[in-house]
């Protein structure tokens, strides 16, 4: 009796711990299938706001009395992405746990801010047209493309998850995300044209630089999308993929390209308005919301598949381990020595598969029967314990090089504008006594427009990266540094007073004019640089926020007082 209660509780335990993994696989699918329904139905709220910059546009565009039919546009378009916010609300469980409230009330907080936008721009439609400027008319526009990334980061924890217990999850839930993104840039470039439009004028330089800037990163998306895309066939071939690269980016930039040339070149009343633009570019947008839903239903049926295969592994198990159970109640004795000894193997070769340790040999066609069928299914555990860790190496990978490239510039390699930032305000919070001096410099390349228009933009891209190459080799390893604007760089450095800072960016000015260009006719081009250099003691910390502004005063200045030079000033 002894010796059966030893070998049943040994059975037991075997049994217990293959039940284990296989209800862990289990709920780690269906777990994955509830965050993944999370993240989809948050995309749709972000597609669904980001649309309703269309009708708003058209009704900043239209004259007062605003067409009803153009109000009631607005209205519907509101009316679907609240239904949106409502459906993802009803995604999240109620639930005694703080973490699930803490969620939903991000998304209600996301939800007032946009109630928030939507407000201002009523209020500037109800506006008279005479005093809707320019500025007025983007910061209305800007207010929603806000409410975007909050909406973006709110369902980061839920990518994760997926990410974690899907293998597929890394490769095609970054793919329906770089889609989700493109719509968002396609619909903010869609609204860079609003205040011309409006107010039927033509471009200004800072709208068309917006439009440079925008056109680069759909750019940079598509080449993303694209070398993603060779890793899945199934979706590069289908229609959609290709119905995408002709609809949008073939007929859709090529018609904003001729509204731009017109809005450039006109003089008087411009030819196409906001009601048009949005008329004939919006339904071109649409293949890239089907592009991308193509690739999520695509994620879904593995994630279905994989939940669906789990619940039979786990039925399977359970139907296995009674059978053995059985089995082994009823035939103890005769099978002592065939049964007791592989399953005690078989324990520990478990247990270290499932604490990560280095698991035993498995023997090779020595038992018979359904023992031999155990070490077989034994073995494929040990397979997929092996391609788990791979896979789960391979993810922790792709998540580090996705936050690397949202943090850095993909044409010249230093930080953009939105990780400076972010290391300027870490400055201000570490910044004591100890380091008496802050140094904010802002620089950019002298004639650079010029050289984009004589010489091409190939050339324009050279002269971008010598100068990051510059900064990197001349600026401390300390300085913090980084490409904020089209031409413009900014760097952050502590200094021992403001002599030092001058010297420093004096030294940098110097590289640039001693380092050549050769356009690609063979031309020489002489490169020089501007630059503001703004400083503050620590006696006057509070003024640090102003470090931007007057830097960019002093690099204005240097450009009026005729280029290539440095222009300080010392805040307090």
């Amino acid at each position: 009796m002894t010796l059966a209660a030893g070998m049943l509780s040994l059975v037991a335990v075997l049994a217990g711990i293959l039940l284990f993994q296989s209800w862990r696989s289990h709920g780690a699918a269906s777990e994955a299938r509830q965050a993944f329904g999370m993240v989809r139905a948050t995309i749709r709220v972000m597609e669904l706001a980001s649309a309703e910059r269309g009708p708003m546009n058209a009704a900043l565009g239209s004259d007062l009395p605003v067409p009803a039919a153009v109000l009631a546009s607005l209205d519907a378009a509101r009316a679907r992405t609240d239904a949106s916010i409502a459906d993802l609300l009803a995604l999240y469980p109620n639930s005694p746990n703080p973490v699930d409230d803490a969620d939903r009330a991000e998304v209600e907080r996301i939800r007032q801010a946009l109630d928030a936008a939507r407000l201002v721009a009523d209020q500037r439609i109800a506006t008279p047209r005479e005093q809707l400027t320019g500025q007025l008319l983007w910061d209305t526009v800007n207010g929603m493309v806000r409410v975007i990334p909050q909406w973006q980061a709110s369902m980061l924890a839920n990518a994760g998850l997926v990410m974690r217990n899907e293998a597929n999850a890394p490769s095609l839930l970054s793919l329906a995300l770089l889609a989700s993104d493109l719509r968002e840039q396609a619909g903010l470039l869609g609204s860079t044209y609003t205040p011309a439009l409006t107010r039927q004028r033509k471009l200004s330089a800072e709208e068309q630089f917006r439009i440079e800037r925008v056109l680069g990163r759909i750019q940079g998306l598509r080449a993303l999308i694209d070398a993603r895309m060779a890793t899945h066939p199934d979706v590069r071939a289908s229609q959609v993929y290709a119905r995408m690269e002709q609809r949008y980016f073939n007929d859709g930039l090529d018609y904003l390209a001729r509204v731009r040339d017109q809005a450039s070149q006109q003089s008087d009343e411009p030819s196409v308005t906001m009601l048009t633009l949005s008329e004939i570019y919006v339904p071109l947008m649409a293949s890239i919301t089907q592009f991308r839903d193509v690739v999520l239903d695509e994620m879904e049926r593995h994630i279905e598949g994989h939940r669906s295969a789990a619940a039979r592994l786990l039925s399977i198990t359970l139907g296995a381990t009674a059978l053995l159970v059985a089995a082994l109640a009823l035939a103890l004795v005769q099978f002592r020595k065939r049964v007791i000894q592989p399953f005690a193997l078989a324990t520990r070769i478990i247990g270290s598969i499932a604490s990560g340790a280095a698991p035993a040999r498995i023997p090779p066609g020595k038992y018979a029967g359904e023992v031999e069928e155990i070490f077989s299914a034994l073995r494929v555990l040990k397979e997929n314990s092996a391609a788990r860790k791979r896979l789960e190496a391979e993810r922790d990978q792709l998540i580090a090089d996705l936050a690397h490239m949202a943090e850095t510039d993909h044409l010249t390699g230093l930080l953009n504008r939105r990780a400076f930032e972010k290391r300027f305000e870490a400055a201000r919070a570490e910044w004591d006594e100890n380091q008496p001096m802050l140094a904010f410099i802002l620089f950019d390349i002298d004639h650079f427009k010029l050289i984009n228009d004589t010489h091409g933009h190939a050339s324009g891209d050279q002269a971008l990266k010598i100068v990051a190459d510059l900064c990197r080799k001349t600026w401390r390893q300390s300085d913090v540094v980084a490409r904020v604007g089209g031409e413009e760089f900014a760097v952050l450095c502590r200094t021992r007073n403001a002599q030092q800072a001058i010297e420093m960016a004096e030294r940098m000015r110097a590289c640039i004019c001693a380092r050549p260009l050769t356009a690609e006719s063979g031309a020489a081009i002489r490169l020089t640089a501007s630059f503001g250099v703004a400083c503050i003691s620590w006696s006057h910390a509070e003024s640090a926020g102003q470090l931007f502004r007057c830097a960019d005063e002093l690099l204005y200045l240097a450009k009026m007082n005729g280029r290539n030079q440095v222009q300080q000033r010392t805040l307090g």
